[in-house]
């Protein structure tokens, strides 16, 4: 990859700090868990799919802006993954790496029938 990893960033709910004041005192950040920087993309998109899993598995049903969240995530990834098998097609070997990238994108997507060969 050419593009550099961002700097993590400080953590805006405890301001860097790591500490969270509560009527008990202070505690951990519950946004950054105490370091004062905020983890990764990756590991923060984690955390909010099972903090709306718990929610729905408790309540039942999601709010609409954690439903909206879903679904921006969920058209982030599909958009990336139509872009890879894009590229994949671009590529001029059609036996190694691109044809086993193309097929893992789309079972994801969904988006080409897949249909046994002769002799597969």
């Amino acid at each position: 990859m050419t593009e550099a990893a961002p700097a993590t960033s400080s953590c805006r709910t405890c301001q860097g700090s790591g500490e969270f004041p509560t009527d008990s005192g202070l505690v951990d950040c519950p946004d950054c868990g105490g370091a004062g920087t905020l983890p990764p993309k990756n590991v923060l998109v984690e955390w909010r799919m099972r903090d709306i899993e718990r929610a729905a598995t408790r309540h039942g049903s999601i709010e609409a802006k954690d439903a909206q969240w879903l679904l921006t995530e969920l058209r982030a990834a599909r958009t990336a993954l139509t872009e890879i098998i894009a590229l994949a097609h671009d590529v001029s070997d059609e036996q190694g790496i691109p044809i086993r990238i193309r097929f893992a994108a789309n079972k994801a997507l969904g988006l080409y029938s897949v249909t046994k060969t002769q002799g597969s």
